[in-house]
């Protein structure tokens, strides 16, 4: 946020460009549910030397895991001096390589650089359990993706398929967070580490999503919101 800003936007916008908002959200929200998204392909493909330029400057780990992943799955389909990002490359909906990382003591010290995402809904009753797993876990049930973040991918593979295992009962939090301790030495040691090396069930096939239910049904928001659905062409 800019220094020196007195009102977040919020609290400035104009009361007609909030309902346009409201409008257009609604009406997309309306196709998607009829629909379904479509699927993002990875038609393009940012510049290696483009890459190289960009990372040259990144701290050791970032630039390491950008590097490897590059190794792996070739380059980004998309680049910013802050972050490379790859979608579906391998069983990963998304992965993103980060300039900035975050310090992570977990199961060793290591920086945060690697996220990765996939399609997984998680149950609300299930989620303060893979919380107490490990903080970089990030459940999205609306979206309905889980990521993760760590310095690699085995790292990251391991903490989904412990996820996965609290998840379906196989495992308690604690239980998981011990067995990571051990896997995650296997792997860096290069000894057989298969929950490090991929996932250990199938993954879920399509949009995961969990929309909720709506608890809004203000009848002059309903009317003026059809009101300017109209106006925009939207209905």
């Amino acid at each position: 946020m800019t220094k020196g800003l007195k009102k977040a936007a919020a609290e400035q916008a104009p009361g007609e460009e909030r309902l346009k908002l409201a409008a257009a959200a609604m009406a997309e929200n309306k196709k998607l549910h009829a629909t379904g998204r479509e699927e993002r392909k990875a038609t393009h493909f940012v510049d290696l030397d483009s890459v190289k330029s960009i990372i040259e400057e990144w701290p050791a780990t970032s630039k390491m895991a950008a590097k490897n992943t590059i190794k792996f799955y070739g380059p980004p389909n998309e680049a910013t001096p802050s972050y490379l990002i790859w979608f579906n490359n391998g069983p990963w909906k998304r992965t993103i390589a980060f300039c900035d990382g975050v310090p992570h003591d977990f199961p060793e010290s290591h920086t945060d650089v690697l996220e990765q995402v996939i399609d997984c809904h998680v149950p609300a009753d299930k989620a303060g359990l893979v919380a107490r797993l490990e903080g970089s876990l990030v459940i999205d049930r609306t979206k309905g993706e889980v990521s993760v973040h760590c310095d690699n991918e085995g790292a990251n593979t391991l903490s989904i398929n412990m996820m996965y295992d609290i998840v379906t009962g196989k495992r308690t939090p604690e239980e998981a967070r011990e067995f990571i301790k051990q896997e995650i030495v296997e792997y860096m040691m290069n000894r057989p580490a298969p929950y490090a090396e991929k996932f250990q069930f199938e993954l879920p096939q399509g949009e995961q999503w969990d929309p909720d239910v709506t608890i809004v049904n203000d009848k002059e928001l309903m009317k003026a919101i059809t009101v300017k659905q109209v106006e925009l062409g939207l209905k």
